[in-house]
C-alpha cells in the first residue's frame, strides 16, 4: 500500500512518536535480534523515525521508501544531526526507491512496518534478507488513531502471515504486544485540523466521526502538549529467519 507523506502526516506522525515513544520501544523490541556488525534495510521507511533508534544496534541502515517528500524529510533531518549526532547520521543511508525497483542486492536483516501491505510485497521484501527479517504489522484491525490509514485493510493479517510462513516452512517468532500510538496537539486549532483530516469534508458520517473524534480527547499536565488523542492498537512483531527457508 503506498503512502502520500505529507508535511502535515509526518509532522502529526513524529508528533505522535516523541508523545508516546513508540517507535524507539519498536527499537526495544528488535533489539535482541541485531547485531552491530549487521547490515539492515527499512524497506517502507516512511520518514524514517524508527531508524534513529535502531541505528545503534547495526552497522548501517539503508532506509528506503518511494515516496519523495518522506525521503527528502529523512535527509533533512540527517543533516541537522550530523553535527549533534554524526554517529547515528552517518550509519542511515536515505534512499528513494520502490521494493520492486531493489534487485539484486541483499542485507543481513530487513525490517519493515508490514500496514497494509499484500503478501506478493512479502515475499519481496523477504528474499532481501540474508539472515532475518523483523516485521511489524497489526496484531488486530485499527480502524481510528495515527495508523488508521495504514490500516491492513482486510489484505493480509497476521493470521494469514502465520500461515503462510508455515506453508513455506519458515522459522519464525512472533510477538504481540498493545502499544500507545495516539495523537498529542499543541493547540486547539492543531485539534481541529486533525478532526478535519480524519473525518472527511463533508456527510453525516464524517460530522459523527469529527464528534466521536472530539468527545475523546483529553487535557493533560504536559506544557508541550495540553491535549491528547488516546488510542492502544495492537501490534505483532514477527522474527523471521530466512536463510534456512525458501520462497518457491
Amino acid at each position: 500500500m503506498d503512502i502520500v507523506w505529507t508535511l502535515e502526516k509526518i509532522e502529526n506522525y513524529k508528533r505522535a512518536s516523541e508523545y508516546t515513544a513508540f517507535h524507539k520501544k519498536l527499537s526495544v523490541l528488535a533489539e535482541p535480534y541485531l547485531d552491530e556488525s549487521w547490515t539492515m534495510a527499512d524497506i517502507g521507511c516512511g520518514p524514517g523515525l524508527v531508524d534513529f533508534w535502531l541505528a545503534p544496534m547495526v552497522a548501517s541502515i539503508d532506509a528506503i521508501d518511494n515516496d519523495s517528500g518522506a525521503i527528502e524529510y529523512l535527509s533533512k533531518r540527517l543533516d541537522e544531526a550530523f553535527n549533534t549526532n554524526r554517529n547515528i547520521a552517518e550509519r542511515i543511508r536515505p534512499r528513494l526507491a520502490s521494493v520492486f525497483e531493489l534487485g539484486g542486492e541483499s542485507w543481513d536483516v530487513v525490517t519493515a512496518s508490514f500496514f497494509g501491505a499484500d503478501k506478493d510485497m512479502l515475499v519481496r521484501i523477504l528474499s532481501f534478507a540474508r539472515r532475518r527479517a523483523l516485521i511489524f504489522m497489526h496484531g488486530r484491525q485499527d480502524e481510528e488513531g495515527p495508523l488508521a490509514s495504514l490500516d491492513d485493510g482486510g489484505k493480509f493479517t497476521a493470521e494469514e502471515m502465520e500461515t503462510f510462513l508455515s506453508e513455506k516452512n519458515f522459522k519464525y517468532k512472533k510477538s504481540v504486544m498493545e502499544m500507545e500510538f495516539g495523537q498529542p496537539f499543541r493547540t486547539i486549532g492543531d485539534i481541529h485540523s486533525f478532526i478535519s483530516a480524519a473525518a472527511g469534508v463533508s456527510g453525516d458520517d464524517s460530522l459523527k466521526r469529527m464528534t466521536d473524534i472530539e468527545e475523546r480527547i483529553i487535557k493533560t499536565d504536559r506544557f508541550d502538549y495540553p491535549y491528547y488523542l488516546p488510542k492502544r492498537i495492537s501490534v505483532a512483531m514477527f522474527i523471521i529467519l530466512t536463510g534456512q527457508s525458501a520462497l518457491e
